[in-house]
């Protein structure tokens, strides 16, 4: 799905942008713990991998003071706008033009049915018609739309549209993180909808089944069910890796630099014979950290069950076939087949790279991770519907 936030910023005019001598950009995922970075070159079943880095937000100063208390919002932005400038000098061929995404309680996402209009009118009148389905102040948000397909509605032509509302501050956040930078903001996205580029990209052939993405990342888990190649729900969840995190820093009373470690080291222990090994081998810390990893996955498995309800009542053909994982703690250990038993369905994580060249050297414990970033990088300034 080809949309874009900034095609209705005000301080930036409809892309492409002036000054663009090409249609290269990077994507640029702007997490709360790290920096994601994805450079492609090509097009829809071409694509070539150029660059791609993680860079956490954290420095020196942060790893020699692990009890200190987690970066502010205003400290994150200083950094990411740092830790970009910085990467941007470091190497040739960094293209200026650049793709981020918004994401969370910030940004809305609803499936409509406007009047039947051209794009041009509704963009004109995109206020009024979108104003009864956006619980914020419809002055501080930036709308946008995607048509879907032309319907009947009560004996009425419609249109089946995907609107989206991000709060201006949010978008205006990044614009300026990546201004400082000194790249160009070509296109702001929504995360959900970078993961359905990845999806699209790795199944060109919309297969006839729907999955929804889990991407976990450090504050949140977006959401997104796909039907036949499209986004059909898109959600946002504080249940996070940092949730985990914290869980670990409780039962374990350890800090946050060191749950950070266990989670990934131990991991979950996924039936009672591992856990009674662990106990009889005195690896007191794994169960431990199993239990506290155990308790945040069973309310990311509640968040997944009520999305698939949510779904299943749309009507009576919906129902989700399998599940995909993907951010930072899709890589815990046994979480796999942990979510498989629970919501009996086949559960994978997400490899954004299938089908994309030269991405061979891209480590395992990497790929989920970049998978907003590979979205991103995916799209071209020019290219909404």
């Amino acid at each position: 799905m080809a949309f874009d936030i900034t095609e209705y910023l005000d301080k930036l005019p409809p892309i492409p942008l002036p000054g663009m001598k090409s249609n290269e950009s990077i994507g640029i995922d702007i997490g709360s713990a790290s920096l994601k970075i994805v450079q492609l070159k090509g097009g829809p079943g071409k694509y070539q991998l150029v660059r791609w880095s993680v860079i956490p937000l954290a420095g020196p100063v942060d790893a020699e003071k692990p009890d200190k208390a987690e970066m502010s919002p205003e400290e994150k932005r200083t950094a990411a706008t740092n830790l970009l400038k910085n990467y941007r000098g470091s190497g040739k061929g960094i293209p200026k033009n650049a793709v981020a995404s918004v994401s969370g309680g910030s940004v809305i996402v609803r499936y409509v049915k406007f009047q039947k209009l051209t794009r041009k009118e509704l963009s004109k009148t995109i206020k009024v018609e979108a104003e009864p389905y956006i619980p914020f102040n419809i002055e501080e948000v930036y709308i946008g739309f995607h048509t879907l397909q032309d319907v009947m509605d009560e004996g009425k032509p419609k249109m089946e549209t995907v609107l989206v509302a991000a709060k201006q501050d949010q978008v205006n956040q990044r614009v300026e993180i990546l201004e400082g930078a000194g790249f160009k903001a070509a296109v702001v996205d929504v995360d959900a909808f970078a993961l359905e580029s990845v999806y699209d990209a790795a199944f060109p052939v919309a297969p006839e089944e729907t999955v929804l993405i889990a991407n976990i990342g450090h504050t949140q888990t977006n959401f997104v069910i796909i039907d036949k190649g499209l986004s059909i729900v898109v959600k946002d969840s504080l249940v996070s890796g940092n949730s985990i995190n914290k869980a670990i820093v409780k039962n374990l009373g350890v800090d946050a630099k060191t749950s950070e470690k266990l989670k990934q080291t131990h991991g979950l222990l996924v039936n009672p014979q591992e856990k009674e090994a662990a106990l009889n081998e005195g690896k007191k810390e794994a169960v431990g950290v199993s239990n506290a990893i155990a308790s945040v996955a069973k309310d990311l498995i509640t968040e997944i069950k009520k999305l698939i309800e949510f779904y299943a009542m749309q009507g009576a053909e919906r129902q989700v076939n399998r599940v995909i994982i993907s951010g930072g703690s899709s890589n815990i250990k046994n979480l796999v087949p942990l979510l498989s038993k629970e919501l009996n369905l086949p559960v994978e994580k997400l490899n954004p790279f299938i089908g994309i060249a030269g991405a061979e050297g891209v480590p395992d414990e990497y790929q989920a991770t970049l998978g907003v970033a590979v979205g991103l990088a995916m799209r071209r300034p020019g290219d909404v519907k």
